[in-house]
């Protein structure tokens, strides 16, 4: 598709052009309320970044669905005036929020979200909409709406017990489909529709495709008349006969009427031992079957959307915001985890996140690119920035410009699209970081004409369906992914990053050590084809309880059948530092991150943990305070297979054991390295100095623009936040 290829190959730019109130909030003219006025200003900034060489450009689009059946376009029509009066070539995705009207909330309370505790009835629900009780965002905020500076809101948003619309309502997908259409319709039959190439759709919290309470532990969703009766008549699908369902979720007299989604108490409660976080208890399949739905749910909306858009630009590419699993603990909360029913949809091209502080992505990028595209949200705060998030500013020009350059590496490296976001309004109002943004392009237009091949010999290994099947742990999703890939954007070489179900058609053969980071539910049938095609002497290193949930049985037995090391669960975990041994002589302990409510775990849940007990095979790599095995390694058929009970490894436990597999490091420890057959980068986290290999061709330092032969070694200093760039030249360059 022309138009896929057109956002594979070109950034894009972000501004607040459009930005309004969202759910449509209308000020005391009548009129959607705005959160800038100097339209004169932004236009510069679009201005500004399609003279770098940005061609294609995004904001938000009103859909002009301000009622019942009401639609004001006057909002809508200036800002398609005014970003196509910016450039003679310029292209524009319009992002389309697609949520409510207050009105439409009022005449329909039964299709709303509704958080536990709150009301049941209709007429209950409809007494609150409008008021403080009502949740208008999506997330406690006592400013109200985040507005990245400019207009201030006047309405605290604390305190709610009903949302918006209901995920699984199917009123909201007619009527907010229907208003998709129309605008549509106004943009395709209008002087710009020729103009657009895609169509990014956004719905829920932020527009984010996130149910209201957002991700996090203070609200719980969705109890409300629609989405119970949408669970039900759902579970009535999957097991065919209200008999088969009754028996499944252990209710014998369920019913559509009494039918009930759990409370968070059992779905998201107490876990006390591994059976409880596994869900391990007949009567848990309910949990597990709701958490299931609502990725049904989010997705059945997605494509709902996707279709209409398909149907209205004869097929024009469509993407929303989606499957943030990997920085998300809660993510089954929202419905993020449904990535393998996205990656099989016609309906949707793209997904986007906002990028991932440190280096990363908040989903599997390499894996979504496969076939479809992943969009990079850069919202980095340049060292102009304002508003929240400042603590993330960067410090200087120089730091900035690292870090554009740092992204834009990543990006490329993986295969994926990214926009720079302007979110604050003037972040790059300056003309040193325009010219730099002229010359990162310039230097991915190059890059992004050439075949790309991974050079990484480290693979990582999630799997966002195992999230469906246990509790949300928030200390222990850091432990399991944030961690690790901290930690491995300072190893100084580059990784790779896959689904579980990309085993069993990704190339293996370049890996030489394989690390599963949440492998917690196996199929024995995928995973006989994916271990046939794992490389001889490839090292295997497994997290946690791999294998637990073996053919949907779980218990701690089928660790042992599944890897070959016996376990038992400790009946306690002080969270003492763990000493280590055997290969990882030599190294720091493994330390356990404070066990303390904050801001990234707010819920100082349990982790519980296994101890090895066997086989006499195993050489320990860390133990426990009290000598038992933490951690361990044994050979099976010429493979090395590495267990940590504890995912506590850290930047140089790993790097130790890619070095004893033969992994190729390509720079000292804090160093992160993105490149592939086209370049190399390597960013410094800490002033380093070391030699640098690069192989034998031409090659130029994209970010000074210094050439040089390769096959040399290279004396390469860096500052801690800077950056170096090598771009294989061809001959004829």
């Amino acid at each position: 598709m022309k138009q896929m290829e057109m956002l594979r190959n070109h950034s894009v730019f972000w501004s607040k052009l459009g930005f309004c109130y969202d759910p449509p909030r209308l000020g005391k003219d009548g009129k959607p309320i705005v959160f800038f006025d100097n339209w004169e200003q932004v236009k510069k900034y679009h201005r500004d970044f399609y003279n770098a060489g940005i061609r294609l450009h995004t904001s938000i689009l009103f859909t002009g669905w301000t009622g019942v059946n009401q639609y004001d376009y006057e909002l809508t029509d200036k800002v398609l005036n005014t970003i196509f009066s910016c450039g003679e070539n310029l292209l524009y995705i319009p992002r389309i929020k697609l949520n409510v009207p207050l009105e439409w909330e009022r005449e329909n309370p039964e299709e709303l979200c509704v958080y536990y505790g709150g009301p049941r009835e209709k007429e209950a629900i409809r007494a609150l909409v409008g008021t403080p009780k009502h949740d208008l965002l999506g997330y406690q905020s006592p400013r109200g709406y985040y507005t990245a500076g400019g207009w201030q809101d006047d309405r605290p948003n604390v305190g709610g017990v009903i949302g918006n619309q209901s995920f699984s309502s199917q009123k909201w997908l007619r009527d907010a489909g229907e208003a998709l259409r129309r605008l549509i319709r106004r943009i395709e039959d209008g002087p710009y529709g020729n103009r657009v190439p895609a169509y990014h759709i956004a719905y829920g919290a932020s527009g984010e495709s996130c149910l209201w309470g957002r991700c996090n532990v203070h609200d719980n969703a969705d109890y409300g008349i629609t989405n119970r009766k949408a669970f039900f008549d759902w579970g009535m699908k999957k097991y065919g006969s209200l008999e088969a369902l009754r028996e499944a979720w252990h209710q014998p007299f369920l019913a559509r009427k009494n039918a009930e989604v759990p409370p968070p108490s059992r779905k998201e409660g107490a876990i006390r031992n591994m059976n409880e976080f596994m869900r391990s208890a007949p009567e848990d399949r309910i949990c597990t079957d709701y958490d299931l739905f609502m990725s049904d749910v989010n997705m059945d909306a997605m494509e709902h959307f996707g279709k209409i858009v398909k149907k209205e630009t004869n097929g024009k590419p469509v993407g929303a915001f989606y499957g943030y699993f990997l920085e998300v603990a809660r993510s089954t909360y929202t419905g993020y985890n449904g990535i393998e029913r996205f990656m099989k949809s016609p309906w949707v091209d793209f997904i986007a996140a906002p990028k991932r502080e440190g280096g990363g992505e908040m989903s599997v990028a390499q894996s979504i690119n496969r076939s479809k595209l992943w969009m990079d949200e850069l919202d980095n705060r340049t060292f102009l920035a304002n508003g929240v998030g400042i603590e993330y500013k960067s410090s200087g020009l120089d730091e900035t410009k690292a870090i554009m350059w740092r992204e834009a590496a990543k990006n490329l490296s993986h295969g994926s699209s990214f926009w720079w976001m302007d979110l604050g309004g003037g972040w790059y109002d300056s003309p040193d970081l325009l010219a730099e943004i002229a010359r990162i392009e310039k230097t991915s237009a190059k890059i992004r004409g050439r075949k790309r091949e991974s050079i990484s010999e480290v693979l990582l290994v999630a799997d966002e369906e195992a999230f469906h099947y246990h509790k949300t742990s928030y200390y222990l999703h850091r432990r399991l992914f944030a961690d690790v890939i901290d930690s491995m954007n300072r190893v100084g070489a580059p990784y790779d990053l896959y689904r579980m179900n990309d085993l069993e058609t990704l190339d293996l053969t370049p890996y030489k050590l394989i690390l599963f980071l949440n492998p917690f539910r196996v199929q024995s049938g995928q995973w006989k084809r994916i271990s046939a095609r794992f490389p001889e002497n490839v090292t295997l290193l497994w997290n946690y309880a791999p294998g637990m949930i073996l053919d949907d049985v779980c218990k701690a037995e089928n660790i042992g059948i599944f890897t070959g090391f016996e376990v038992a669960e400790r009946a306690d975990n002080p969270y003492l530092p763990l000493k280590t041994a055997g290969a990882l002589q030599g190294t720091s302990d493994l330390v356990w991150a404070p066990h303390i409510a904050d801001d990234v775990c707010p819920v100082a849940d349990n982790c519980p943990v296994f101890e090895i007990t066997g086989p006499a095979a195993v050489k320990p790599l860390a133990f426990y305070e009290n000598g038992g095995i933490a951690a361990g390694e044994m050979t099976r058929e010429k493979q090395r297979i590495i267990y940590t009970a504890v995912p506590l490894f850290k930047t140089e436990h790993l790097r130790k054991l890619m070095e004893q597999s033969q992994c190729k490091c390509l720079a000292p420890v804090n160093t992160l390295v993105y490149g592939d057959s086209r370049f190399i980068a390597v960013f410094a986290w800490a002033e380093c100095h070391f030699m640098f290999s690069l192989p034998p061709a031409k090659w130029r330092e994209a970010v000074s623009g210094n050439c040089r032969e390769g096959g040399s070694r290279i004396n390469v200093k860096l500052k801690a936040n800077e950056i170096k760039l090598w771009i294989r030249e061809d001959d004829n360059e």
